[in-house]
């Protein structure tokens, strides 16, 4: 699999690992083992496989630390407009949308 997707091996492990503890996929090892989507693709959003993996963050105090900064300033307050967005376009695709996508050639990679 990793050889497959061009991921390391020890790298994907811990992938593996956090959308197994997060319910998106079950493993099992040994004859007949393997590796299985846990949801329905199409009910499963782009959104949970990335929050399970690498957790996208919002921004809610001041990224510097500052404490009489209790407000966002317009420039934080704009980039987590835009993280809030990506998560709303995120949270609307499913896997199956990709996968639908890769299907029917509207992919405009060849990646597996």
């Amino acid at each position: 699999m990793a050889e497959a997707t061009h991921v390391p091996a020890q790298y994907l492990r811990k992938v593996l690992n956090r959308l197994r503890d997060a319910g998106i996929i079950t493993t099992q090892r040994g004859t007949g083992g393997g590796i299985r989507l846990a949801l329905d693709p199409q009910e499963l959003t782009i959104l949970q496989v990335l929050n399970a993996v690498d957790p996208i963050e919002r921004i809610h105090r001041c990224p510097l630390g500052l404490p009489e900064h209790f407000k966002l300033c317009p420039l934080h307050s704009e980039i987590d407009s835009a993280i809030a967005h990506v998560e709303e376009v995120l949270a609307s695709k499913s896997l199956g949308d990709l996968l639908a996508m890769k299907r029917h050639g509207v992919a405009k990679c060849d990646f597996p």
